[in-house]
């Protein structure tokens, strides 16, 4: 994982971990962990590099797949999940959420 960097610090919730890399237009952060009993659950987000950052841009397809399978198990699937309109959240403008999908 010699593009992405852990976050020092970042293994004080238990099974959580965060990692970030540098991209030409800002930075990826991931969060990763397993939350049960739901399993995995990863967030990735864009950000600029400006001072404080500010939310950036979506993140690409080719960076949301690059994290999920650096970061969650190869035999698990993963999905992305637009629940019914009362109960959307959307905190982070630029933040992705990809949960375990368990058959």
């Amino acid at each position: 994982m010699s593009d992405w960097a852990r976050v020092p610090g970042s293994g004080m919730t238990p099974g959580c971990e965060i990692w970030q890399k540098n991209v030409g237009d800002g930075h990826l952060t991931v969060i990763v962990g397993q939350e049960h009993p739901h399993g995995w659950h990863l967030s990735i987000s864009h950000r600029t590099n400006h001072h404080p950052p500010r939310p950036g841009r979506n993140p690409r397809w080719n960076e949301i797949k690059d994290a999920r399978y650096r970061f969650t198990p190869a035999e698990v699937s993963m999905c992305m999940i637009l629940p019914p309109p009362d109960e959307y959240v959307n905190v982070h403008e630029t933040c992705f959420h990809l949960w375990e999908h368990r058959d």
